[in-house]
């Protein structure tokens, strides 16, 4: 653990001096604008340049200091238990403070990455290849590599990631909201939708209808056959309120990899089910239906 001390010492340099250049982002900011835009910037950018610019500045110094904080103490670290402890700590003030006070993932990323990479030493001097078989040597090597898959882009685990970064929609509430996907239709008329996470983790089913209904027409019902197979093979889940990939780890399953709906199928057997349909419905913003169109539909 030598190696240590002069590590604590440098990052905690970096932090320091960090703290002290954000005073000072502001000067810079409309300079670094001119250079990567090749232009002066513009008043009416301007304000908009200082209220991205003093977020930007309190994320900056809120990592900063605690990484100064953390990487202090690092220094009087003597073995790997203490450091592991420290590790524990830190990312648990992480998760529950920091997370929540920060607007940008990147500089918890990197806090996460420095205070996470001396762990990569750590295993790679603990888990030397020494007289190994074959197996072993190859159980070692992607274990390296998952550590250095987790830990380089800021530990990247749960429940340290925020998903996909910088997604948005722009809503206009002069247009009608778009509504399409599967339904299943009971035999009193009641509808209820298919979740994309009965299919889990073929969720993108929207996609893969429309591709059907574009390209392959004529095998629209076969689509909603596999569709209706997988319902009634997965109903005995779906009714007590979970998706199958729930099973085994309930509410602290892997989440699919698309927002999901929670609908209720208890009163949707598939023995009270007469068909399966691909429809498209339209809505005014106070929830009244404007129109349907039937892309598909197929008799139970």
């Amino acid at each position: 653990m030598n190696w240590i001390r002069p590590y604590a010492i440098l990052l905690l340099c970096v932090s320091i001096v960090t703290v002290i250049l954000s005073f000072y982002m502001m000067d810079f900011m409309p300079i670094l604008y001119k250079l990567y835009r090749g232009v002066e910037i513009t008043p009416d950018k301007m304000d908009k340049l200082r209220i991205f610019g003093n977020i930007l500045i309190h994320d900056v110094r809120i990592i900063a200091m605690f990484s100064s904080i953390t990487f202090a103490i690092l220094l009087f670290v003597k073995n790997i238990k203490q450091y592991f402890l420290l590790v524990a700590i830190g990312l648990l003030v992480h998760f529950l403070f920091i997370a929540e006070i920060t607007e940008y993932a990147i500089f918890k990323r990197v806090y996460k990455l420095f205070l996470m990479l001396p762990l990569l030493w750590i295993f790679f001097d603990y888990f030397k290849f020494k007289k190994e078989n074959y197996e072993k040597r190859i159980t070692h090597g992607f274990l390296y590599l998952m550590f250095v898959f987790l830990i380089v882009p800021g530990l990247y685990a749960p429940p340290f990631f925020s998903g996909i970064q910088g997604w948005t929609i722009e809503i206009d509430k002069k247009e009608p909201i778009l509504i399409e996907g599967v339904f299943l239709v009971r035999q009193d008329g009641k509808e209820i939708r298919y979740t994309r996470g009965i299919t889990n983790p073929i969720n993108f089913l929207q996609r893969i209808d429309n591709f059907f209904i574009n390209k392959h027409p004529d095998k629209l019902e076969a689509l909603l056959t596999f569709y209706e197979n997988i319902y009634i093979k997965q109903y005995s889940t779906l009714k007590e309120g979970k998706i199958p990939s729930q099973v085994i780890m309930g509410d602290f399953s892997y989440p699919t990899h698309n927002p999901v709906g929670a609908f209720d199928y208890s009163s949707f057997p598939p023995s009270s089910i007469k068909s399966i349909k691909i429809i498209r419905k339209r809505y005014r913003w106070n929830r009244e239906l404007i129109d349907k169109e039937i892309l598909a539909s197929k008799e139970w």
